[in-house]
């Protein structure tokens, strides 16, 4: 474990020496300023309304985190050619990839953390109480980022990184459809869009945007199972792109 850990924090600083981290993590936090910033006329839902599109704009924020910081590792070591010293001498195929998304995954809940406390300034600043359930609804959307984030480095042992995202956006996109609006897609396949649906992950279990707006109390074992339904489905896709990675020749 720890030449994982060490190889982790090293992706964790070579990362937040990129340019493209610090972009994304500036838009997210002008984003949440501008909502909070939108004239609210005396409305009585006004912090509902921060509330709903701040959530949603970390939502987005985290999809982004897990592009930005994982479409390129991969391709990069390879074409510098640092993947094969590494995986030849101190590192397995399997603690070089754990140490590339324990790394990019900590940069990410980090970007998290600061985007949650600039949301709760924002309802602060304008006149908001802040519900019990933000930081626990945060943590649910950190944990549906680190699915995307292993989704992210599958993609990119088998594919370039402009390919990558939106393969993953898609993904996203699709992990969101209900069940009808899923088979509307391919209406005369039914049986095999419900099965296609049924294999992919229900992102929608992490979206408690709504009744938290609407102050409706969630309760604490929603946020443990829907957090292990997340991590159940992230170790999927790590093992899968494991699979995958291993089945690559490096040469």
């Amino acid at each position: 474990m720890k030449p994982v850990m060490t190889f982790a924090l090293m992706t964790l600083r070579s990362l937040l020496r990129r340019r493209t981290i610090w972009g994304i993590s500036i838009v997210i936090l002008l984003a949440l300023f501008g909502i909070g910033q939108i004239p609210g006329y005396d409305v009585s839902n006004e912090g509902r309304f921060i509330l709903d599109f701040g959530l949603f704009g970390l939502e987005i924020g985290a999809l982004l985190l897990a592009i930005g910081l994982a479409a390129n590792i991969y391709p990069r070591d390879r074409e510098q050619k640092t993947v094969m010293p590494l995986i030849a001498i101190p590192l397995s195929r399997g603690q070089y990839l754990m140490g590339r998304f324990i790394g990019a995954a900590m940069v990410q809940a980090a970007a998290m953390l600061v985007g949650c406390i600039g949301l709760m300034v924002i309802l602060l600043l304008n006149g908001h109480p802040i519900p019990a359930d933000l930081f626990p609804a945060t943590c649910l959307l950190l944990v549906e980022g680190w699915f995307l984030l292993a989704v992210v480095f599958f993609f990119s042992f088998w594919t370039s990184p402009p390919l990558n995202a939106p393969l993953t956006v898609l993904l996203f996109i699709l992990s969101q459809m209900s069940v009808s609006g899923f088979i509307s897609i391919l209406p005369g396949a039914e049986g095999f869009m419900r099965f296609l649906r049924l294999l992919l992950p229900h992102m929608d279990v992490f979206h408690i945007k709504d009744p938290i707006a609407h102050g409706v109390g969630i309760p604490g074992v929603y946020f443990l199972l829907a957090a292990l339904y997340g991590l159940a489905y992230m170790s999927f896709m790590l093992s899968i792109a494991l699979a995958v990675f291993r089945s690559r020749d490096l040469k």
